[in-house]
Protein backbone atom coordinates (compact mmCIF):
# COMPACT_ATOMS: atom_id res chain seq x y z
CA UNK A 1 0.00 0.00 0.00
CA UNK A 2 2.93 2.38 0.60
CA UNK A 3 3.64 2.33 -3.12
CA UNK A 4 0.15 3.66 -3.89
CA UNK A 5 0.27 6.82 -1.76
CA UNK A 6 -0.50 9.81 -3.97
CA UNK A 7 -2.51 7.79 -6.49
CA UNK A 8 -6.12 8.57 -7.31
CA UNK A 9 -8.17 5.67 -5.89
CA UNK A 10 -11.74 4.40 -5.90
CA UNK A 11 -12.86 2.83 -2.60
CA UNK A 12 -16.09 0.83 -2.35
CA UNK A 13 -17.81 0.34 1.03
CA UNK A 14 -20.47 -2.06 2.35
CA UNK A 15 -23.50 0.17 1.79
CA UNK A 16 -22.78 0.53 -1.94
CA UNK A 17 -21.22 3.97 -1.91
CA UNK A 18 -17.93 4.69 -3.64
CA UNK A 19 -15.35 7.31 -2.76
CA UNK A 20 -12.90 8.68 -5.30
CA UNK A 21 -9.92 10.69 -4.11
CA UNK A 22 -6.18 10.89 -3.65
CA UNK A 23 -4.80 8.22 -1.31
CA UNK A 24 -2.86 9.91 1.52
CA UNK A 25 -2.44 7.40 4.36
CA UNK A 26 -3.48 4.08 5.93
CA UNK A 27 -2.90 2.16 9.16
CA UNK A 28 -2.78 -1.43 10.39
CA UNK A 29 -6.60 -1.61 10.47
CA UNK A 30 -6.74 -0.57 6.80
CA UNK A 31 -8.38 2.75 7.67
CA UNK A 32 -7.78 5.02 4.67
CA UNK A 33 -7.47 8.76 4.25
CA UNK A 34 -8.49 10.26 0.91
CA UNK A 35 -7.96 13.91 -0.06
CA UNK A 36 -10.04 15.91 -2.56
CA UNK A 37 -12.60 13.13 -2.43
CA UNK A 38 -16.02 12.72 -3.93
CA UNK A 39 -18.83 10.38 -2.86
CA UNK A 40 -20.77 8.51 -5.54
CA UNK A 41 -23.97 6.60 -4.81
CA UNK A 42 -26.82 5.07 -6.79
CA UNK A 43 -30.35 6.26 -6.09
CA UNK A 44 -33.23 3.93 -6.87
CA UNK A 45 -36.24 5.46 -8.59
CA UNK A 46 -39.53 5.74 -6.73
CA UNK A 47 -42.16 3.07 -7.36
CA UNK A 48 -44.15 3.71 -10.52
CA UNK A 49 -41.56 5.92 -12.19
CA UNK A 50 -39.83 4.78 -15.36
CA UNK A 51 -36.57 6.55 -14.55
CA UNK A 52 -33.44 4.41 -14.55
CA UNK A 53 -31.07 4.30 -11.62
CA UNK A 54 -29.64 7.72 -10.98
CA UNK A 55 -26.14 8.45 -9.72
CA UNK A 56 -25.59 11.21 -7.16
CA UNK A 57 -22.20 12.80 -6.51
CA UNK A 58 -21.06 15.17 -3.81
CA UNK A 59 -17.70 16.70 -3.01
CA UNK A 60 -16.37 15.89 0.46
CA UNK A 61 -12.71 16.89 0.60
CA UNK A 62 -10.58 15.06 3.20
CA UNK A 63 -12.20 11.83 4.48
CA UNK A 64 -11.29 8.95 6.76
CA UNK A 65 -12.76 5.61 5.70
CA UNK A 66 -12.96 2.95 8.38
CA UNK A 67 -11.21 -0.26 7.34
CA UNK A 68 -13.99 -2.61 8.47
CA UNK A 69 -16.40 -0.97 6.00
CA UNK A 70 -14.14 -1.20 2.96
CA UNK A 71 -15.03 -3.81 0.34
CA UNK A 72 -12.62 -2.92 -2.45
CA UNK A 73 -9.90 -0.50 -3.48
CA UNK A 74 -8.74 0.19 -7.03
CA UNK A 75 -6.28 2.58 -8.66
CA UNK A 76 -7.76 5.12 -11.09
CA UNK A 77 -4.75 7.35 -11.82
CA UNK A 78 -1.63 9.03 -10.53
CA UNK A 79 -1.29 12.37 -8.75
CA UNK A 80 0.62 14.81 -10.93
CA UNK A 81 3.63 16.17 -9.02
Amino acid sequence: MMGRIGYKMKVEIHDGREFVGYFKAFDKHMNLILADSEEVRSVKPKVGKEVKHKEERRTLGLVLLRGENIVGVSVIGRLLD
